[in-house]
């Protein structure tokens, strides 16, 4: 039985509910990605599966459950301290939904689109893609309405569906999957830059509301500010570096957490870290390209994949492009994001009890 292609996408991107909204998007996300699977092929997942668990990741901040277990600890005594740290989070919070909300509004849609003609369109053929991607916007990423990666992303998905070259396949998955996830990670670089920096632009206007050095303050209050700018700089560039080793991780079925700052470990009973069809990349050429300017691990098994700093796009990608060719072939990533008495009550419009 194949997977009815959703028709609320819209109606959930415009839930005023963030939290509910998110968990929406992370089923509908898994409801994308078996379509996608039925429509292209068996043995590959794609970004739509990718971005099931990362929704879900992001539903934890928010919904406010990655607090710290320091600040969940101060009582009314520390109250100074609490209100700057609620309020950051808030703030993390806030641009997390800003993010998993524009990105879905953007691919949901299209990965619809693309199941409907391509699944249940088996006679679709050329003159139909090319109808679909014309209809892209081909300027940059890093513009408003800029799609140019979604271009030969989704011919990458076309041609793979048309192949029975199991290998090809895998390889035209990977190139489409890459492009994908350059295109989200442009489209977020504000959210995600926001919302790592927060905790050092709230010490930053702690710092300014005590010390404010006009032309009439005194002379330390002016030394002062003519070193801050580059501490500011050093500490926000030293917070996202560490922020990145220690306490980001991306949530995995079963519970399992993988962190962002560390190297990527094989998929769990994998012989081996990369799939065999994606061990050597001799062809498409743009594949290779890509895999050039954003892997540093060189398809190494173990080393140089971890990401150093987050709010860059640069080693975002070499986490991302890393993670998509270790992972593409791993079914676990497949299963349903939440129980089915979980999403009987989040169809309805709820928020479902338990663990999410």
């Amino acid at each position: 039985m194949t997977t009815p292609v959703p028709t609320d996408l819209a109606k959930i991107a415009d839930m005023t509910d963030a939290a509910v909204r998110n968990l929406l998007i992370t089923q509908r996300y898994h409801d994308l990605s078996r379509g996608l699977v039925e429509t292209i092929g068996e043995g590959n997942v794609n970004w739509s599966t990718f971005a099931t668990w990362a929704s879900k990741t992001a539903g934890l901040s928010i919904r406010d459950q990655e607090v710290p277990s320091f600040v969940a600890s101060l009582s009314q005594d520390d109250l100074p301290l609490i209100e700057p740290l609620r309020d950051t989070l808030g703030r993390v919070s806030q641009r997390i939904a800003e993010g998993n909300k524009k990105v879905y509004a953007e691919l949901a849609p299209l990965f619809a689109q693309f199941i409907t003609m391509f699944r249940d369109g088996r006679g679709a053929g050329r003159n139909e893609i090319d109808a679909f991607v014309a209809k892209l916007d081909p300027n940059p990423s890093s513009q408003p309405n800029g799609q140019a990666p979604l271009i030969p992303a989704f011919r990458a998905y076309y041609a793979a569906r048309g192949t029975d070259d199991a290998v090809g396949r895998a390889r035209l998955m990977l190139y489409g999957n890459c492009l994908i996830g350059l295109h989200e990670q442009t489209r977020l670089q504000p959210q995600i830059k926001d919302a790592m920096d927060a905790p050092v632009d709230e010490i930053d206007q702690l710092v300014d509301r005590h010390v404010n050095p006009g032309p009439h303050s005194g002379f330390l209050a002016r030394i002062f500010g003519a070193v801050e700018r580059p501490i500011e700089e050093l500490a926000t560039k030293l917070w996202e570096r560490v922020a990145t080793r220690f306490l980001m991780s991306l949530s995995l079925p079963g519970g399992q957490t993988l962190p962002l700052g560390r190297d990527i470990p094989r998929a769990h009973a994998a012989p081996t870290f990369l799939p065999a069809p994606l061990e050597d990349i001799p062809d498409p050429a743009e594949l290779r390209e890509l895999l050039a300017q954003y892997d540093r691990a060189h398809g190494d098994t173990d080393e140089r994949t971890a990401s150093v700093d987050w709010c860059q796009l640069e080693d975002r990608m070499n986490f991302i492009v890393n993670l998509f060719r270790s992972r593409q072939q791993d079914p676990a990533l497949l299963e349903p994001p939440f129980t089915d008495e979980q999403r009987a009550v989040l169809e309805a419009g709820k928020m479902p009890p338990g663990k999410l």
